[in-house]
């Protein structure tokens, strides 16, 4: 079962029609007390065994709640930057104690985790992300015409959710200097959030309507990489995003920002390009380089799915958490054996 703690959203749907239950809470204030007793009782209803919990902000209630109804707990970071105060330092290094494992998506993230915020090593492992590469190898192209486009376009798709830190402004502004050379381009985002209402009406004063697909949160996005020519991601904060991973597994060369883990995954000139996070012109000019030479999107795209295939598979990914959660729990029950 999946928990919220703020509020639902768009994959509450998926998750049921997948037979997987979810729950939204509602959290009142900066710390709700009345939400970890509430979600306590829950879990104890529920009789989970396990809770694991990602980011620091889930950590707050899920895993004292976690651990008030009994359960153990392993948490997740993804990235380092949402944890650059030394207060939050300070407050995860205090939840932490409550925690069996803590996971990381990239080394760096460990290594901060260790050094910086001080959580013991014994306690910390790297678990990359993963994806389902068949899913995204095999998957059929959906018709151009479909989104009022011709074949002979050049497509870039954008996964990513329209949040600030994701860097879309600076994406539209590069794809403007594009678009004015290249009419034949076009730019399709997937994702929704915040700043969707800011970015179209950003993409009309642009004059980029006809070029640019605002697509929302879709279920179909091995379909969608797939149609795309080109994936780019302009994100000023990252931790390891699964978009990219995705976008490799489809076989589509990436242009990405050199933030975060996103340099362990896009090597420049070897699996993608990587150019500084706020510089629309070295954006346009990555795309541009891409789109002019076809034979260099084949040959980075290649490597990239060989980089993915061998080390962020969802396969190893499911298999080293599933071994977390055997020792969690397999200790747990010594423990209680002994006593």
């Amino acid at each position: 079962s999946l928990c919220a703690v703020d509020h639902g959203g768009p994959l509450a749907e998926m998750l049921a029609a997948d037979g997987i239950h979810s729950r939204a809470y509602s959290r009142a204030g900066r710390l709700d007390i009345k939400l970890i007793v509430q979600m306590a009782k829950q879990f104890r209803a529920d009789k989970i065994q396990l809770v694991h919990t990602h980011h620091i902000g889930q950590l707050l209630y899920g895993g004292i709640a976690g651990r008030l109804a009994g359960a153990r707990v392993v948490h997740t970071e993804h990235d380092i930057h949402s944890l650059s105060r030394p207060r939050t330092q300070r407050l995860l290094r205090v939840l932490s104690s409550l925690v069996d494992v803590v996971t990381t998506v990239a080394q760096p993230v460990t290594e901060f985790l260790r050094d910086t915020v001080q959580i013991p090593p014994r306690k910390l492992k790297t678990i990359p992300n993963g994806v389902d590469i068949t899913l995204y190898k095999s998957a059929v192209p959906i018709s151009r015409t479909d989104l009022g486009w011709r074949d002979e376009d050049v497509i870039i798709g954008c996964i990513a959710r329209l949040e600030p830190e994701k860097g879309h402004a600076v994406l539209l502004d590069a794809f403007r200097r594009i678009h004015t050379r290249l009419p034949f381009a076009r730019l399709m985002l997937i994702g929704d959030g915040s700043e969707r209402e800011k970015l179209q009406i950003m993409a009309r004063q642009l004059g980029l309507n006809g070029s640019v697909r605002f697509l929302g949160v879709r279920a179909d996005v091995p379909e969608l990489l797939a149609t795309c020519d080109m994936v780019a991601l302009a994100s000023v904060r990252e931790g390891l995003p699964i978009a990219i991973l995705e976008a490799m597994a489809a076989g589509r060369p990436v242009v990405a920002t050199r933030v975060g883990s996103v340099p362990e995954v896009v090597r420049n000139e070897e699996t993608g390009l990587l150019i500084s996070p706020g510089d629309p012109e070295a954006l346009a000019e990555a795309l541009r380089t891409m789109i002019a030479d076809s034979q260099k999107r084949q040959r980075l795209a290649a490597k990239a799915f060989e980089v993915v295939r061998a080390c962020y598979s969802f396969d190893r990914t499911l298999e080293q958490y599933d071994s977390v959660y055997g020792t969690v729990l397999s200790k747990h029950k010594f423990s209680e054996s002994a006593r």
